[in-house]
């Protein structure tokens, strides 16, 4: 494609990224949305999301998410906005996790710096073996990074469908968690709720890293921005339809939040839940983005398949969904329409989907 026109639909992290990278090879960029970018009924409408390098042996997703720290930066610089807090990244390790370990192999083979720590230097108080530590990795401000995105470009507020698409030479599909119901004969993804919870730890929670516990299947950040110490479960929630679901948390969830905090985080065990979100993952089985031709449309592309660990690869996606419109390069086999075997490997918990 040389020029001409693209209407992306969805202004969520995947839309937004791959509208202004179109715009800024020179096409007419319209980007369609049913609310607003960043909305929180949106997959990238949170506080915060985590941007890690670790992806266990998988060098592709390692790759994209370096290259992604890289274009966050450059963000920050021309909107003067704080968009990445640079506080590192914790894996948990008891002792045996494969995953660290594959991670920690892949992340020395490509260079990017990680080392084995001691937990206490990082938290005011851990319950953990081994610490595997990625110090250039850290936590995004989801939201705000979302609506940075999307500034500047042309936003049309409606629900376009297949039956009533918007009028391009391209049309991109990034409907996140909307994409299967648009698409229900091709998108194999799933849409389950996650309860995200905020712990009232002490000032000295302030700043810490943001950590994952891949094989306890939780996930969560420090104090950013007295936001309170996040403890996310990255189990899987019930099937859930985005525009109508009710965000509020679960008791079940909640207990197991506490329970959590306090065998791994003991100062947090008595400290107050001072603040909760519930957001959704558009699940593909195995964890792989989708981005793929529509074998109807030949001017129509799908895009999404965040599954929970997308929105810190938001501007490299963008980059590859544009060269890919371009024809400058071929669909990764892995992000093909089709059927694909159950795993969870790219995710920050060992629960299949």
């Amino acid at each position: 494609m040389d020029g001409g026109s693209v209407a992306v639909v969805g202004a969520g992290v995947f839309g937004a990224a791959t509208a202004r990278e179109l715009s800024r090879r020179g096409y007419d960029v319209t980007l369609v949305e049913q609310y607003s970018p960043g909305n929180i009924r949106s997959g990238s409408g949170g506080d915060t999301r985590l941007l890690r390098f670790s992806h266990g042996e998988d060098e592709w997703y390692t790759r994209s998410a370096r290259r992604s720290l890289g274009a966050w930066r450059e963000l920050e610089a021309e909107t003067g906005e704080r968009l990445f807090e640079p506080v590192g990244v914790a894996w948990f390790d008891d002792g045996d996790s494969a995953f660290v370990a594959e991670s920690e192999r892949t992340l020395s083979r490509l260079g990017i710096p990680a080392e084995r720590v001691d937990g206490r230097t990082l938290f005011p108080s851990v319950e953990v073996a081994s610490v595997l530590f990625e110090p250039e990795a850290g936590v995004l401000r989801a939201r705000r990074a979302t609506q940075a995105l999307a500034r500047g470009l042309r936003l049309e507020t409606r629900r376009a469908s297949p039956d009533d698409p918007p009028r391009a030479d391209v049309v991109v599909w990034a409907c996140g968690s909307w994409l299967a119901a648009l698409f229900p004969a091709l998108v194999q993804q799933k849409v389950t709720r996650r309860d995200v919870f905020f712990f009232g730890g002490d000032g000295d929670w302030t700043g810490c890293p943001g950590w994952c516990d891949y094989d306890g299947a939780f996930y969560g950040t420090g104090d950013l921005g007295g936001l309170g110490v996040k403890v996310a479960p990255d189990t899987a929630g019930d099937e859930v339809e985005p525009d109508t679901l009710e965000r509020m948390p679960q008791q079940e969830t909640a207990r197991l939040a506490r329970e959590y905090a306090a065998r791994r985080f003991p100062s947090l065990a008595d400290a107050p839940i001072v603040a909760a979100r519930v957001c959704q993952y558009d699940l593909t089985p195995d964890a792989h983005f989708l981005v793929a031709p529509h074998p109807e449309h030949a001017n129509w592309w799908l895009v999404g398949g965040g599954s929970g660990h997308g929105f810190k690869h938001g501007p490299a996606l963008g980059e590859y969904v544009a060269d890919c419109v371009e024809g400058k390069r071929r669909p990764e086999p892995f992000h093909a329409l089709g059927p694909r075997k159950a795993g969870a490997g790219l995710r920050t918990a060992t629960v299949e989907i």
